[in-house]
C-alpha cells in the first residue's frame, strides 16, 4: 500500500510541476515555484532522513 501511495504521490508532483512548466511559458511562474518548493521539501523532509 505505501508502494502505491509513494507512486500516486509522485505522479500529482508530475502532474503540477509539468503544469506548472506550462504556465510558467506563459509568463506566470507562481504554480511552478510552488509545486518545486513543495517537492523539494517533501524530498528533504522523507526522502533524506537517515535510516
Amino acid at each position: 500500500m505505501n508502494f502505491l501511495l509513494a507512486i500516486f504521490v509522485f505522479l500529482l508532483f508530475a502532474f503540477f510541476i509539468s503544469w506548472g512548466i506550462v504556465l510558467l511559458l506563459a509568463g506566470k511562474p507562481i504554480l511552478f515555484i510552488v509545486a518545486v518548493a513543495v517537492f523539494l521539501g517533501t524530498f528533504i523532509k522523507y526522502g533524506c532522513l537517515s535510516h
